[in-house]
């Protein structure tokens, strides 16, 4: 019913979406996750023509969305917005109605026989109450279940749904996908929904399209795709799973476990030696004893200050430039530092675990202003976190120490300063215990 090969879409000199591909069939319900701002109603604009394809392609219903006409594009894919209002004063029924515009002709009105689907959709879903309320006088969850009335008055083929359990309450929240869920069942529509929550996802679709600022970060069916650790990468928020009621729900990681993360924070001023320790710490164990990995940024200190930084994987001992002082405040990594890109994808591979059930001990050098602004690697020491059986060591400076704590809610680490005289003992019976 829909597919979607390679999408690129730039907006200025900006990418919003980067090399998306996706596929949805008949009666399948496909979820989009993602973070405010990552592309989600870009990629919509696109799959309804509004918004010009830079690379790549769309079909629907095995047709490019090129050829097809506005007239035609209507009649295949309907779109539930997140809410609508309007400045006349329209009768439930009457909003469910304008889903026939496509099937009429210029300066034509709805007859008898539209009128008579249109309440036939609304007794399906159980509002036919609604037909003589006004629409602006109704409430939120009785507004958007008569814009999905519209919408499968329009075309039952292809459902966009926009966020569609924003503006719902408990009950209507969980009522609107159930009846959506059911067309799918029913009557083979292919649904495409954006939705904040991973657990109406989990419940819901069949399968979920992760997206991180444009770029797809998975796709496929929800068991392969929903676990804890794609949902920490993106969001940036260490998450955990548990069985309710044989399903599997998502929650913060803090709220589910009371075992807090296997973590030594080595702490101290620039110069002070955290980099060195953990050095030591690779080398020591060059032949493979610890299942070391992660990152170590060796920088080049002047006049007691930091300059610039390589970076370098510990697990394969790639190196690249990474780091450079600037003299002005750079808002985009909320430091004096600007990154490479090099050495940013460098940092993010070396964060990645080869397998989803490695463990091993992983080191970050440093924990810094970027990272507590959900930038730099954040998402990746989320991720890495959500596997309670990871050991971590971080190098954190003092004053940020506290803010890390609470930013990834991690208990009470255990602090080593790195100029104490057992700093390195300490880091070496905390890989060993």
């Amino acid at each position: 019913m829909l597919n979607v090969q390679g999408l690129h879409c730039h907006l200025g000199g900006k990418l919003l979406l980067n090399n998306i591909n996706f596929s949805a069939v008949p009666g399948e319900f496909v979820a989009i996750l993602g973070a405010n701002g990552v592309g989600k109603s870009t990629l919509f604009d696109c799959l309804l023509g509004q918004r010009a394809i830079e690379r790549g392609g769309i079909s629907i219903d095995k047709q490019p969305l090129a050829s097809l006409s506005p007239r035609q594009l209507a009649r295949t894919v309907a779109l539930v917005p997140q809410q609508q209002d309007t400045a006349f004063a329209f009768s439930g029924l009457d909003m469910v109605l304008m889903g026939v515009t496509p099937y009429l002709g210029a300066f034509a009105s709805p007859n008898r026989s539209h009128r008579q689907q249109a309440l036939a959709v609304m007794v399906e879903l159980g509002i036919e109450h609604l037909a003589d309320r006004q629409y602006n006088q109704l409430s939120g969850g009785e507004r958007q279940l008569l814009l999905l009335a519209r919408a499968l008055v329009q075309s039952q083929q292809l459902l966009l749904l926009d966020e569609p359990t924003n503006h719902l309450d408990y009950r209507n929240r969980y009522r609107m996908l159930h009846l959506v869920k059911q067309a799918c069942k029913q009557k083979r529509t292919c649904v495409v929904a954006i939705l904040h929550d991973p657990n109406l996802a989990q419940l819901f679709a069949d399968r979920v399209l992760m997206l991180d600022h444009g770029h797809p970060l998975a796709f496929g069916t929800t068991t392969e795709v929903m676990t804890p650790y794609n949902l920490s990468r993106l969001y940036g928020l260490t998450t955990a799973s548990a069985a309710i009621a044989h399903q599997e729900v998502f929650m913060p990681q803090h709220l589910i476990s009371t075992e807090s993360p296997q973590l030594l924070i080595v702490t101290g001023e620039s110069g002070s030696g955290k980099t060195t320790l953990l050095q030591r710490l690779v080398a020591d164990n060059a032949n493979g004893t610890l299942d070391l990995n992660g990152i170590l940024c060796p920088g080049e200190m002047r006049d007691g200050l930091r300059v610039s930084s390589d970076i370098v994987d510990v697990r394969t001992r790639a190196r690249t430039r990474f780091g450079q002082r600037q003299q002005q405040f750079d808002p985009a990594t909320n430091t004096r530092f600007t990154f490479s890109e090099a050495g940013l994808k460098l940092g993010l591979d070396a964060l990645t675990p080869r397998t989803s059930t490695q463990q091993g001990i992983w080191l970050v050098d440093e924990i810094g202003p970027m990272e507590l602004k959900n930038g730099g690697f954040a998402k990746a020491i989320a991720a890495l976190l959500s596997d309670p059986k990871r050991k971590h060591i971080w190098v954190v400076r003092p004053s940020l120490i506290q803010q890390a704590i609470d930013y990834w809610q991690l208990g009470s680490p255990q602090v080593v300063e790195s100029d104490a005289a057992d700093a390195y003992a300490t880091i070496e019976a905390f890989c060993h215990q």
